[in-house]
């Protein structure tokens, strides 16, 4: 205790014979020690764990891993979203991000935020023309439909692109329109084109098995992150 004083420059207790008893200085100072200490053991913990193994796509990972980079350490696998959940499944994988375009059964699931997918281009005022999808899901399906509904005609298709991040990024180099999650294309600074149907909603949920006490704190802190950027 006397190093403690000496470190702090402060009288923390009371040194008398048999009686020993904290300074008002010292019980201000003990709360903040037991929060130090519990922030010690986390840092400590989290140090000496192994990375935390997270199955997501290649779309998501581009938004997410960002977000902890300075978090946790991360064994990143790269899959499809029911790849991911059985890698979960099956132990695996520690944590999956994936779409709310399935059910998830047998594991806990959390929501980590929600968007749209929409028509997206660099210039907000790109005249109407053909577009740039990924192959057949649901959310494609479900736009085509639209399309033909207000439109009275088929969806224009320039290419399909199997791979969100690929229109991401030709979209972003060029005048072209790309269907997207919106949180993609905030990431490549692209805009909702103004001529487009309704879109249509999603959910980004964090896909996970029950697990220790530690691991749950882990996953907290990276939840926290994953919510501030799909949100």
């Amino acid at each position: 205790m006397q190093r403690v004083e000496a470190a702090f420059r402060r009288p923390l207790c009371v040194h008398e014979r048999r009686q020993f008893r904290l300074t008002e200085e010292g019980r201000q100072l003990l709360p903040r020690a037991e929060v130090w200490l519990r922030q010690l053991r986390e840092t400590v913990a989290a140090q000496e764990a192994p990375p935390l193994r997270l199955a997501t796509t290649h779309a998501i990972a581009r938004v997410s891993m960002p977000a902890v980079w300075s978090i946790e350490p991360i064994d990143l696998q790269l899959m499809r979203p029911d790849q991911a959940y059985g890698a979960v499944l099956r132990n695996e994988a520690d944590i999956a991000i994936v779409l709310d375009n399935a059910p998830w059964e047998g594991i806990l699931a959390t929501d980590l935020g929600r968007g749209h997918f929409q028509l997206y281009s660099t210039d907000p005022q790109a005249p109407l023309g053909p577009i740039l999808l990924p192959e057949d899901q649901m959310e494609v399906l479900t736009l085509q439909q639209r399309w033909q509904q207000v439109l009275g005609y088929p969806l224009p298709i320039k290419a399909r692109v199997p791979s969100w991040s690929l229109i991401a990024d030709l979209c972003a180099a060029s005048s072209q329109v790309g269907f997207l999650p919106d949180f993609l294309a905030r990431q490549s600074l692209l805009h909702p084109v103004t001529w487009q149907p309704d879109p249509s909603q999603y959910h980004v949920l964090a896909l996970y098995r029950q697990s220790s006490e530690n691991f749950q704190l882990r996953l907290q802190r990276l939840l926290i992150e994953w919510r501030k950027v799909f949100n």
